[in-house]
């Protein structure tokens, strides 16, 4: 693996935040409601960059986006789900905000191309029990 220079935390720190943010939550909410984690998965991220790439006559790769933002959510129902706390992805651009076409008609059919993404999976249901951030 090569690194990557971006900001990181000890271990330590990391679970003394996730913890605090359970113990903040659990005041206001049943802690069986409380989420754990979102998962990201990476090949959907993959297809959003793509989508805003593009490449030159040189070969150079350009990116229209400075990241996704994800908006936490809450599912009513779902086929699979039942109040679940997810995460809706949203591609943001070079200036901080977020790529959002007005035409969309909020009737959320399947198909429509809204640019609202959401593909996350919660915790608990995609969990790692295992984890050392998996705090109880």
């Amino acid at each position: 693996m090569k690194p990557i220079n971006v900001p990181t935390i000890p271990l330590k720190a990391a679970v003394a935040r996730v913890t605090r943010f359970r113990e903040q939550l659990s005041k206001q909410a049943p802690e069986s409601t409380i989420p754990r984690a979102i998962l990201i998965p990476i090949n959907d991220l993959m297809a959003i960059v793509e989508k805003y790439s593009s490449v030159d006559e040189a070969g150079n790769i350009t990116n229209e986006l400075q990241g996704v933002r994800a908006y936490f959510a809450v599912k009513l129902t779902d086929e699979q789900l039942d109040d679940d706390v997810t995460a809706l992805i949203v591609a943001v651009d070079k200036n901080g905000k977020d790529i959002i076409p007005t035409t969309d008609t909020g009737l959320g059919n399947p198909g429509d191309d809204s640019e609202i993404y959401d593909f996350t999976k919660p915790c608990p249901d995609v969990c790692d029990p295992e984890s050392p951030l998996y705090v109880p």
